[in-house]
């Protein structure tokens, strides 16, 4: 029985580690997010563009916690830093939303979430 709790120390120690891990949409530590231009569905043809990502639901960190962020900003600039770091160039149907922590979490403070698709515009 040693050797299942080896695994199960194993296990248990990657799990701490991927839950307080940071990654996928992090804040960029003072640098200045890319300002990519943010698209509607109605604003740009479906041919018009290739899919890069479905950001964040595309991370598989989200299985265990959703990015969230202080005020709308700071959630753009997240999702427009990961979108960037993916090779994409625009956003496209970006949403967000007030998480409400303050009614059903520890905090009072506001705790946005934003999400949109990572796209790369064609050219020609």
């Amino acid at each position: 029985m040693k050797t299942g709790s080896a695994w199960l120390s194993v296990l248990v120690a990657c799990s701490a580690y991927l839950l307080c891990a940071g990654g996928g949409l992090a804040q960029s530590g003072g640098q200045t997010a890319p300002q990519l231009r943010m698209y509607t569905s109605s604003e740009i043809a479906m041919t018009g563009y290739d899919v890069v990502a479905h950001l964040p639901a595309d991370s598989w960190r989200t299985a265990f916690r959703l990015p969230t962020f202080s005020n709308r900003e700071e959630a753009v600039a997240a999702l427009q830093n990961e979108a960037a770091q993916r090779g994409a160039d625009a956003l496209l149907n970006v949403g967000c939303l007030d998480q409400g922590r303050g009614r059903w979490g520890w905090s009072n403070e506001p705790a946005f979430l934003c999400y949109g698709v990572a796209i790369r515009v064609r050219t020609g």
